[in-house]
C-alpha cells in the first residue's frame, strides 16, 4: 500500500487517478484489414487498510478503468474494467503460529492481446472472481502453506460463453530456510473445472514439484521450481477434443542489481493451460526486463518476451493452433513532483501462426498522467 492520503480512526486510504492515451494499430488483431485506433483510459485506484486490532487487518483494494475508442465506439467499455489487482482480504492470527487470509480477487478484463491463442478479436470480455482462504503455518524456518478458492471465469459475449466455467482450485506449499542464502521446498496444486456449456470438456487439472530459491550474490538472486502436471478431460464436448496431458512443467527466474542504477530479470519457463476450443495447450515462454534509474525523478525501462503455444488436439479434427509470438518495448516514467508522473511508451507484439489469417503485428504507444493523492 502506498503512503496513506487519508486517515479515519484505524483505516487508512491511499488513491490515485490516471489518464492514459493510446495509439493501437491494429484493434482487432488481424492479419488482414487492420484497423487503428486512438483510445482514452481513464482510471482511478484506492487502497485500504482497516487495522482491526494489532494483528488482523481488512484490506480493501480496487482498480476501475474505462476504455474509450475514438474511431470505433462499439468497442468501448460495456461497463467498467476492474484491475486485476482488486480484492478484499482479512487477515486473521491464531496463536502465534498461523495466519489465515481470507479473501475475493476479482477483474473485469478486455484486451484480447493476454491470451496467446487469440487473434481477429478487438474485445475479450471477461470477469474473474477467485474467493476463497489461505493458511499459513509458520514455524520460523518451516513455513507450511494451504489454500482453497472457487474461481468463477465468466465472459460478456455469447461469442465465448462457451469458456465460462467454475473451478474449485485446491493448493500445499512446504519451505525450509537452510540458510540466509538457501529456501527448498515442495508445491503442489489440483482442480475441478467444469465448464457451463457442452462445448469443451470438463475436467481435473494437477502439478507438484520442488523449488529452490538462492541468493547467489549480494546483488543476484535465482528461483527454479519444476516437476509434473496432469490434465485429464471428460469425453463429448463438441470442440471434439480427447487428448488428456501429462508432463513436466519448469521456471527460471534470475533477477540481478547490476548497481544502483541498473536492475534486471530474466524468466523462462514450459507448462500447460487450458485452451479456448481444445482441452489445452503447451505454453513455452521467455521474458527479460530491465529498469535503469537515470535519476531521482527519471527511471527507463525495456522489456522482451518470446512464447510459444502448442494447441492439443489434431489439425484435421479441431482446427488446433502451432502459434509464436514475440515482442518487446520502451518505457519512460517522469516524476514531476510527488503528486504527479508520465509515462511514456511503446509495445510491439507479432504473432506467426501455422493456421490461415491468424498471423498478426501490433504496435502500441502510450502515454499515461498519473496523479496520487
Amino acid at each position: 500500500m502506498t503512503n496513506a492520503f487519508l486517515k479515519a480512526g484505524p483505516i487508512d486510504f491511499s488513491a490515485s487517478a490516471s489518464l492514459g492515451v493510446e495509439y493501437n494499430d491494429n484493434v482487432g488483431l488481424a492479419e488482414k484489414d487492420r484497423q487503428s485506433d486512438l483510445i482514452l483510459r481513464p482510471s482511478i485506484e484506492i487502497d485500504s487498510a482497516w487495522h482491526v486490532t494489532t494483528l488482523n487487518t481488512l484490506r480493501f483494494n480496487i482498480g476501475v478503468a474505462y476504455a474509450k475508442y475514438t474511431q470505433h465506439g462499439d468497442l468501448d467499455t460495456r461497463s467498467l474494467l476492474l484491475d486485476p489487482g482488486s480484492q478484499i482480504s482479512f487477515d486473521v492470527y491464531v496463536g502465534g503460529v498461523l495466519k489465515l487470509t481470507f479473501h475475493d480477487r476479482f477483474a473485469i478484463l478486455q484486451n484480447p492481446i493476454d491470451e496467446p491463442t487469440l487473434s481477429n478479436t478487438a474485445r475479450f470480455d471477461r470477469f474473474q472472481n477467485a474467493a476463497g482462504v489461505t493458511a499459513l503455518f509458520d514455524f520460523n524456518d518451516l513455513k507450511i502453506v494451504l489454500g482453497y478458492d472457487h474461481f468463477d471465469y465468466r465472459t460478456f459475449s455469447k461469442d465465448f460463453d462457451f469458456l465460462d466455467r467454475q473451478e474449485e482450485q485446491f493448493s500445499a506449499s512446504a519451505s525450509l530456510q537452510l540458510s540466509d542464502a538457501m529456501i527448498v521446498g515442495l508445491d503442489g496444486s489440483a482442480a475441478l473445472v467444469n465448464y457451463r456449456t457442452g462445448f469443451n470438456n470438463d475436467g481435473t487439472t494437477w502439478s507438484a514439484g520442488p523449488f529452490v530459491e538462492t541468493t547467489l550474490s549480494n546483488y543476484t538472486t535465482l528461483r527454479i521450481t519444476g516437476g509434473y502436471q496432469g490434465m485429464n478431460f471428460s469425453q463429448g464436448g463438441l470442440s471434439g477434443d480427447t487428448t488428456d496431458y501429462t508432463g513436466w512443467f519448469a521456471n527460471a527466474t534470475v533477477a540481478q542489481r547490476l548497481n544502483q542504477y541498473w536492475s534486471h530479470s530474466l524468466s523462462a519457463g514450459h507448462e500447460a493451460r487450458l485452451g479456448l476450443e481444445v482441452n489445452y495447450f503447451e505454453y513455452n515462454y521467455a521474458r527479460y526486463l530491465a529498469q535503469w534509474r537515470i535519476n531521482p525523478r527519471l527511471t527507463a525501462s525495456i522489456e522482451g518476451f518470446a512464447e510459444s503455444a502448442n494447441e492439443s488436439g489434431t489439425m484435421e479434427a479441431q482446427n488446433s493452433e502451432d502459434s509464436f509470438r514475440w515482442g518487446g518495448g520502451a518505457s519512460l516514467a517522469w516524476r514531476l513532483g510527488n503528486k504527479v508522473s508520465v509515462d511514456l511508451g511503446y509495445r510491439y507484439v507479432k504473432k506467426d501462426s501455422d493456421l490461415p489469417l491468424r498471423s498478426y503485428y501490433q504496435n502500441i504507444g502510450t502515454l499515461v498522467v498519473r496523479y496520487d493523492f
